[in-house]
Order: C-alpha cells, then structure tokens, then sequence
C-alpha cells in the first residue's frame, strides 16, 4: 500500500476519533503488505498508536 494510502488512513483515524476493528485490520495489511515500513509510515503509526496511548482516539467493534 502506497505511504499516501497508510496517512489517508490514520488522518481519517485521527478526524474520526475511533479506530473500528476493520480499520485496524486495514491498518495492519497494509503495515504487513510489503514487509517494509518507511520512516514516513512508521512516523505515521506511531502518531496514531500514541493516540491510541492517550485516549485520544477509542477503539470500537
């Protein structure tokens, strides 16, 4: 999955304020597609993860 898609991805996360478990699953094929995380996806994994930490954003079914 192209590094746009994965910060498409967590912006939507992130302006949602929840996460569901098909996003988390969308979230981790694409972190598991290629094997490989760049420095701008881990960046962006890491926000959304802290997030999480936080409880700024809520995990939902």
């Amino acid at each position: 999955m192209p590094k746009e898609a994965i910060k498409d991805l967590v912006d939507r996360i992130i302006a949602d304020g929840v996460i569901t478990r098909a996003e988390q699953q969308h979230l981790n094929n694409a972190i598991l597609k290629d094997g490989q995380i760049d420095p701008a996806e881990k960046e962006q994994i890491e926000r959304l993860f802290d997030m999480i930490y936080r409880g700024e954003i809520r995990a939902v079914p």
